[in-house]
């Protein structure tokens, strides 16, 4: 059963080529691992000394985190084609994108001990306290080929997410050509749904699980982060302070898989949906975009000749009942005043 469910969520996001920038996602969570595990030969030996295995970690571990950040903005800007802009990505271009991602990774990773490594400076990668990684000598390259991909990743996919949230919700809508932000009150909610089609509808709540995710990425940057440049200070980083952040840190692969779990329970059969359909559109000065929908009644139907002759013999009925029945005025006692009106022409009759 638990393959059949599945299969069945893969067939659901097979048409929209999201899988494979989940797997890579996944592959980069990986290498950060690989890179990790690589510490218990350091506790083991109780030291960090440089050589092959060394460098082979610094490498590895560079590979993983630039992979994962390149991975969480590419699957940001995916989902932000799918639902924000409604554009198919075909599978040739899904191929191109995915080599070129990772001959990224690979240009980036092989750039310093290649291209930017001196023997006046030392090796590129070596020991950096608990593990190895790019030297101290190289602090540039330690934050614009590694940290800057981090910072920029979660930036942009946070923008990212945030914006198709709040086009998938309705609150960012496009009309004559320039784009409204609006926000309701809590109790008219129901206002937005007016721009809001099948895909944006079902999708809704898809979009607010991702949008926790580059929060989440951010989050567990930020201790390496700060410990990172409290050493570049010049400031020695406690012992505990370091593992808390790398373990921190390392949780990414983690929240990554419990982040897929819980979004892919939640994502529909997108074969079955216009999902790339353009959306409706609704001018800001109609009914509809202030959130009232005009209401017409359809024209009445003509009468036919049985209807009309029921009516009047139920009106018929009707007046003889009333007729027959005791009236309140016969029960009066007999006025003594004029039986007729000076102001009418209606005589006033008591009928006995």
């Amino acid at each position: 059963m638990t393959t059949q469910a599945t299969k069945w969520r893969y067939n659901n996001l097979r048409n929209t080529r999201i899988v494979p920038f989940c797997v890579s996602l996944l592959l980069a969570n990986l290498l950060q691992a690989i890179g990790t595990l690589i510490n218990g030969k350091w506790v083991t030996d109780r030291t960090v000394h440089d050589g092959p295995l060394c460098r082979a970690q610094g490498g590895i571990k560079q590979a993983g985190n630039v992979a994962m950040a390149l991975w969480s903005f590419a699957l940001a800007l995916h989902v932000f084609m799918l639902l924000f802009s409604r554009i198919a990505l075909s599978k040739a271009l899904s191929c191109a994108l995915l080599g070129a991602g990772w001959a990224l990774v690979a240009f980036v990773v092989l750039l310093g001990p290649v291209a930017i490594q001196t023997p006046e400076q030392g090796p590129y990668f070596g020991p950096t306290g608990y593990w190895c990684w790019i030297t101290e000598q190289y602090p540039h390259e330690q934050f614009f080929l590694e940290y800057f991909f981090e910072f920029l990743s979660a930036g942009l996919s946070f923008f990212l997410y945030t914006a198709v949230l709040l086009r998938v919700r309705g609150n960012l809508v496009r009309t004559s050509g320039r784009w409204h932000l609006r926000f309701v009150p809590h109790g008219e909610r129901w206002v937005l749904a007016i721009r809001r089609d099948a895909v944006d509808g079902c999708m809704m709540h898809v979009a607010a699980r991702i949008v926790w995710y580059p929060l989440a990425y951010a989050v567990l940057l930020l201790p390496v982060t700060i410990a990172r440049f409290v050493t570049f200070s010049g400031r020695d980083v406690p012992f505990r302070a370091t593992i808390f952040a790398d373990f921190v840190f390392n949780l990414q692969g983690v929240v990554n898989v419990i982040v897929l779990l819980t979004t892919n329970r939640l994502v529909p059969d997108t074969q079955a949906l216009p999902i790339y359909a353009p959306r409706q559109r609704v001018s800001m000065s109609s009914p509809e975009a202030m959130g009232i929908t005009p209401f017409v009644l359809p024209p009445p139907k003509a009468a036919s000749v049985e209807t009309m002759g029921a009516a009047s013999a139920a009106v018929a009925v009707a007046m003889v009942a009333k007729e027959d029945a005791p009236s309140f005025t016969s029960r009066r006692p007999v006025s003594s005043s004029t039986i007729s009106s000076v102001d009418s022409c209606t005589p006033f009759l008591h009928i006995r």
